[in-house]
């Protein structure tokens, strides 16, 4: 084979080499585009997720302050209707002052009368409790009337005319004792409620020897000293006297109130007779009681 054979051969080939690399490079061309305009849209959808993602970043955040806002809102309206009803119960134990409440009076089986009520609590008042010429404004009983017939009676409120009668009635509730009769306060739904949570209080405060008893629905309970059992007057540097005394000292039918703050309780509900002053006062009362005694 000549050198011009070869050549043309060499140029042939050349040429055949050079059409299938520009082919291959056209087909890989082609891919880049379809790549490169794939990630174009993958890079516009990212940033529009992106944008969504922060909208809804900036509308959580509007979220939370609103709901906050309502969530105090809220707190607040509670705080009112808590007040609200807690006004409203005291109202009504306001319209209730007069009234008591008295269980266990036997009642007639059928058809007992509210002046037939009236009598016999007058009776109860007069013989048991030694109140005559009470005035009471009406008397009746309450629940339903089938439970006439059952072994426990119906429950009386009555209301007094006058307050001071009323009083009187509490006083001596205590004389009723083992007639299977009690007397309590006339109260709403809601304070008793409130009340009969703190019995269990109340019943471990008496066992424990200590002074408990409520004023409305609020559970009172104070320590009990008994002077009669005590050697002397607690001395000037004892912990009882001075600022430090916190105590209530009971002598007799007397108690000295400490100079303490503490809340003052009316004769009429504990019977006692409560003073204030210094220490050195509250030492002169207690003597004084002692040798009356």
């Amino acid at each position: 084979m000549d050198l011009d054979a070869v050549k043309v051969l060499l140029e042939s080939q050349e040429r055949t080499f050079r059409s299938a690399l520009e082919l291959v490079v056209e087909q890989w061309k082609e891919r880049i585009r379809l790549v490169e305009g794939k990630m174009t849209d993958l890079t516009k959808s990212l940033e529009f997720s992106q944008a969504e993602i922060l909208d809804l970043k900036n509308n959580e955040k509007v979220l939370q302050k609103l709901n906050k806002e309502k969530q105090v809102a809220v707190e607040e309206l509670q705080s009112r209707v808590a007040e609200l009803n807690h006004r409203l119960n005291y109202q009504e134990d306001y319209t209730r002052r007069n009234n008591l409440r008295i269980s266990g009076l036997k009642e007639q089986p059928v058809g007992e009368t509210w002046e037939q009520t009236a009598v016999n609590v007058s009776k109860i008042l007069e013989d048991k409790l030694q109140l005559p010429s009470v005035n009471l404004e009406r008397a009746h009983r309450v629940g339903p009337a089938a439970a006439a017939a059952s072994s426990h009676p119906r429950a009386v409120v009555v209301r007094f005319r006058n307050f001071s009668d009323r009083e009187a009635a509490i006083r001596n509730a205590s004389k009723l004792k083992g007639t299977g009769i009690y007397i309590n306060e006339d109260l709403c739904p809601a304070s008793l409620e409130i009340k009969k949570k703190q019995f269990p209080l109340m019943k471990k405060a008496r066992e424990d020897g200590k002074i408990a008893f409520f004023r409305h629905t609020r559970l009172i309970i104070r320590e009990r000293i008994d002077q009669r059992s005590s050697s002397s007057v607690p001395a000037a540097d004892s912990p009882h006297v001075g600022a430090g005394f916190s105590g209530w000292v009971a002598h007799g039918d007397s108690t000295v109130r400490p100079p303490d703050g503490t809340e003052r309780v009316s004769s009429e509900t504990t019977g006692d007779r409560r003073v204030s002053g210094d220490s050195t006062g509250c030492q002169q009362r207690v003597l004084r009681d002692r040798k009356k005694t």
